[in-house]
């Protein structure tokens, strides 16, 4: 009786290890920040981690990742020397570790979709003023709100069996800055994961 539970314990352990699989993920990111009297446009940033894929059923997966997240934004504004307008070329970047969390549904063998949240944790934020060929920069990590939450929807394809091209919406939720200042991060992903587990 003993070998029989020892035996269908390692057939369960092997069944539920045979469909977790770790993979590499990069990733390109679009991003800007979104709200009220938002005048910011998109900057160029990435992102690259690590993602688990916990299978459910034949259809449904979970996707846990721990990523790195590089987000630029930039935008305009003046400043005055002696009364004097100056445009102002304002660049942000924001450095993040987020934890995104999504359910996978797999239409098919190639295609999938995602759709889920994920946690954002501040690293660091830093704002670079240009202009008339100077730049200064400072530190704006006071400023800003440590935790980002936010939406994530996606499609994807699986270009070979250990090889996923996909593309995502990420809404943030929850204000950028302190105080409310009405405006919350938005990006677009084109990105890999590489599973070589």
């Amino acid at each position: 009786m003993f070998k029989k539970i020892i035996l269908a314990a390692l057939v369960v352990a092997s069944a539920v290890y045979a469909q977790i699989n770790v993979g590499g993920r990069a990733a390109v990111n679009f991003g800007t920040l979104w709200g009220e009297k938002n005048e910011i446009d998109w900057g160029l940033g990435f992102n690259a981690g690590v993602n688990a894929k916990i299978g459910i059923n034949e259809k449904l997966s979970f996707i846990p990742g721990l990523e790195i997240d590089l987000r630029r934004v930039s935008g305009e504004g003046y400043d005055y020397d002696s009364y004097t307008p100056i445009k102002v070329d304002i660049t942000m970047a924001m450095w993040y570790l987020d934890v995104p969390l999504a359910l996978r549904y797999s239409v098919n063998p190639q295609f999938f979709v995602d759709a889920g949240l994920y946690l954002g944790v501040l690293l660091s934020g830093e704002e670079t003023d240009e202009a008339m060929g100077m730049s200064v920069s400072h530190d704006m990590g006071d400023y800003m709100e440590s935790i980002d939450l936010g939406l994530l929807v996606g499609v994807g394809y699986n270009v070979m069996p250990n090889l996923d091209v996909n593309f995502r919406f990420a809404l943030g939720l929850t204000e950028t800055f302190d105080g409310g200042k009405g405006t919350k991060n938005m990006r677009l992903q084109l990105g890999a994961t590489y599973w070589f587990m």
